[in-house]
């Protein structure tokens, strides 16, 4: 081999070698970037912790009870079903519990209760950073989506705050009397993975009529978006001022 051949294939060899080192740095930076976004996400690590770990976060092993508390469940990637959060459940991932000190892991799924006479709602909120979405199922039957969401900042790791936050997608679901078993799909999961929460509480007591007030707003009404669901339809509507304050009733004939 010449030099002249020598030297351009060394030089071709070396180009190669810078080639995949920076295909490489850019891979390492990415899957980072990656892992930073989903312990911002509630994930603190894809490994299941050891049941013999202390935590600070009770666990849920068994059936949800009725009336509390929010049960943290983990998903990854887009369609993927959610799982409980270790060591409740010791093939999910570890997760990051709620400031609030108002939940629990929740263990394997399917998540089972019984809905007490009357029936039971059962809430899902996302958490952490805004931007997941679910559907609910009961089994293996769909039940309802969460609202679509925004995806941009964050409700923190509290699910009561992130409930009430216009911009993060949750929903409430009435399901009847009788033995209920729920797992959630990750409709949408933009950071990858990420934690979220659900719980079980008894149905508000049927009240047939609402009594309708006129408001007039003491300061300025900012528009938003609100999610509607009920019997008849599903939608979103934008609140351009308020007009009435209609709260639930019941109604008794005198005479």
């Amino acid at each position: 081999m010449s030099m002249k051949k020598f030297k351009v294939s060394v030089t071709t060899g070396l180009l190669t070698i810078l080639c995949l080192a920076a295909f490489q740095a850019r891979t390492v930076r990415a899957q980072s970037a990656q892992r930073a976004q989903e312990v911002q996400n509630g994930m603190e690590t894809r490994t299941p912790r050891q049941m013999t770990e202390r935590m600070s976060t009770a666990s849920i092993m068994g059936s949800v009870p009725v009336g509390g508390p929010w049960i943290e469940f983990a998903f990854t990637g887009t369609g993927s079903m959610a799982t409980g959060c270790s060591p409740a459940d010791s093939g999910g991932p570890g997760c990051s519990p709620s400031s609030g000190g108002n939940s629990a892991f929740g263990g394997k799924p399917p998540w089972t209760f019984t809905a007490p006479a009357g029936g039971a709602m059962i809430t899902v909120t996302d958490a952490f950073l805004r931007g997941d979405q679910f559907d609910v199922l009961d089994n293996n039957v769909a039940i309802g989506t969460t609202s679509a969401p925004v995806t941009t900042g964050s409700c923190g790791d509290n699910p009561d705050p992130c409930l009430v936050d216009p911009q993060v997608s949750h929903g409430v679901f009435n399901v009847a009397a009788g033995p209920h078993s729920i797992t959630i799909r990750a409709k949408a999961s933009p950071f990858g993975a990420g934690a979220a929460y659900f719980r079980i509480d008894l149905a508000p007591p049927a009240l047939d009529h609402w009594m309708c007030y006129d408001v007039k707003p003491i300061n300025s009404f900012k528009a938003r978006r609100v999610a509607i669901r009920n019997q008849f339809e599903v939608n979103e509507y934008l609140v351009l001022s308020p007009r009435l304050l209609c709260v639930p009733s019941s109604k008794k004939l005198l005479q």
